[in-house]
C-alpha cells in the first residue's frame, strides 16, 4: 500500500541551529560556566550546548574547557524507598559554598523548604 500522490508538495519545517561560533568562542575566553551560557546564547538543554562545545573544538581545532558542562545533573535529588535524600556536592553547584570533610548542619523545614545551615 503506497502512499498517494496528490501533487501537493509539503514543506517540512527545517530546524535552525542557534549555533553561534563567535559567540561562544566569546563565552568560553569570558571564562563564564556553562549555566551563564546557556542563558546567554538562549540554549535550553545542557546536551545542546555540549554538541555546540563539539562542533567549536573541531572547527578551530582547539581544547576548550567549560566549567559545570559535564556535571551530572543532580539539581533534584529523590528520596530513597529507605525514606533517605541523599546529596553528593561535587555535583552540586555551591557557588562559594566551601564545604569540608567534618562540617557539621542544622537541618529546618519551613515554607515546604528543608534548609541546612552550617552549625
Amino acid at each position: 500500500m503506497g502512499k498517494k500522490n496528490t501533487g501537493e508538495t509539503t514543506e517540512a519545517k527545517r530546524f535552525e541551529s542557534k549555533y553561534d561560533a563567535k559567540a561562544l568562542r566569546g563565552c568560553i575566553q569570558e571564562g563564564l560556566d556553562a549555566k551563564t551560557i546557556m542563558e546567554r546564547l538562549g540554549i535550553r538543554h545542557k546536551q545542546t550546548l555540549k554538541q555546540y562545545v563539539l562542533r567549536l573544538l573541531s572547527d578551530d581545532r582547539t581544547f576548550y574547557e567549560v566549567k559545570g558542562l559535564y556535571l551530572k545533573s543532580s539539581a533534584h535529588p529523590r528520596v530513597n524507598a529507605k525514606g533517605e535524600l541523599k546529596l553528593v556536592l561535587r555535583n552540586l553547584d555551591l557557588g562559594d559554598l566551601a564545604v569540608a570533610a567534618g562540617d557539621e548542619f542544622a537541618v529546618t523545614a519551613e515554607d515546604n523548604r528543608i534548609i541546612l545551615t552550617r552549625v
